[in-house]
């Protein structure tokens, strides 16, 4: 399988063929236990420079294979027409595993960040789900509590419902109308912070918040959601 299509200049060649000990190879810039991979005889490990944890390459003159992270399968294993083929694939791929493992980090603090902050919501604060296939469902939730900076309690309210069609209408929630407790129990969520906060109330669908069009006093209007109800 030619490497062909993986080719790209670089001016700094970050890999160079080594006779080094496979165990040192595999060390380098490791700080992971490494599982066990397994290796066409004849293939010798490369030098690599400032590789992400547990990058591994190895090359046997003419064919070649690298592994990163804890993967004991190799993420790709070639036959390249020469070694300066060899090493331009080899540092496209150390600088596509650079940038996934800025990403990550990047990924990681904002996540961080994010649940230092809180969701910012509040008991009162509706929420509203729409799923369906066939047809438009539409479910309301308001937190009944808050628990520490990401989790709540929410129950399901009724929804004001105006059928402007055959088997099709929109609606509205109404806070406060909560819906049989046995039949829809109080749930537990961890709900996620951002412009919009949300969370999964089903395994296939999430709920978000809504923001009152209007406010008097304790009186708040939302937004209407069509519904359809083919099914």
């Amino acid at each position: 399988m030619s490497a062909a299509t993986n080719d790209r200049d670089n001016q700094t060649n970050n890999a160079a063929p080594s006779a080094a000990p496979r165990e040192a190879a595999r060390a380098v810039g490791g700080k992971a236990k490494i599982p066990s991979r397994w290796v066409p005889s004849g293939y010798e490990p490369v030098a690599l420079v400032g590789a992400p944890a547990g990058a591994e390459v190895l090359f046997d003159g003419r064919a070649g294979l690298g592994f990163s992270g804890r993967r004991s399968k190799p993420d790709w294993h070639y036959t390249f027409r020469s070694v300066e083929q060899f090493e331009r694939h080899v540092d496209t791929w150390l600088a596509n595993l650079r940038r996934h493992e800025v990403a990550q980090t990047e990924r990681r603090a904002e996540r961080k960040a994010a649940a230092q902050a809180g969701h910012g919501c509040k008991v009162g604060d509706i929420f509203s789900s729409s799923w369906g296939y066939d047809q438009t469902n539409v479910d309301y939730y308001q937190i009944t509590e808050l628990h520490g900076a990401t989790m709540a309690t929410v129950r399901r309210i009724a929804a004001q419902r105006d059928e402007q069609g055959w088997l099709t209408g929109e609606c509205a929630p109404q806070p406060g109308a909560f819906l049989d407790p046995e039949r829809y129990p109080p749930m537990r969520v961890r709900i996620n912070g951002g412009e919009r906060p949300s969370f999964r109330a089903y395994s296939f669908a999430s709920a978000y918040l809504m923001r009152p069009t209007a406010q008097i006093g304790e009186l708040r209007t939302y937004e209407t959601a069509r519904w359809s109800a083919y099914a």
